[in-house]
């Protein structure tokens, strides 16, 4: 995977859904952030993000979205998200721009793969070191690039 689609915010002091939307919406495009905390907002009125226990995958495609990017937010505390989904402390964040070129939708596509790893997850969920995570995001989705590499040889 593009390193470039990856940010890390570990240990972030984030205490409410809103606050989470609010910094999703700014790294999507600070100039558009009411707009697209909307779509944050109307997304999550659809259905539940919530794809393990404890985290969830935000994500919104817009027009309006400066670059993709794919956010791993790991919260310091847990943060009650809504009755439906309960608590949350790690929020992998899908932000993609309207019209992107193919091959970053395939890199997105590659790495939403990954999340159906239930260990992979509950090992981000534990880490406590910031560098052993980043590390752990990153050698997990270049072993997957790897994967694709060898099978389309």
């Amino acid at each position: 995977m593009n390193d470039k689609l990856i940010r890390v915010f570990f240990d972030s002091s984030l205490t409410s859904k809103a606050e989470m939307f609010e910094l999703i919406a700014e790294q999507a495009n600070p100039e558009k952030k009411a707009e697209l905390y909307k779509l944050l907002q109307n997304r999550e009125a659809v259905g539940s993000t919530l794809i393990a226990e404890k985290v969830i995958l935000p994500h919104l495609e817009s027009e309006e979205v400066l670059e993709s990017q794919i956010l791993f937010i790991k919260l310091r505390q847990e943060i009650d998200w809504d009755e439906q989904t309960g608590p949350v402390q790690l929020s992998i964040v899908i932000i993609l721009k309207k019209n992107e070129e193919q091959a970053i939708k395939v890199a997105i596509s590659q790495f939403t793969r990954t999340l159906a790893d239930e260990e992979y997850l509950a090992q981000l969920l534990l880490e406590k070191e910031a560098g052993q995570f980043e590390q752990m995001i990153r050698r997990n989705n270049l072993s997957k690039d790897n994967q694709t590499d060898n099978q389309n040889r």
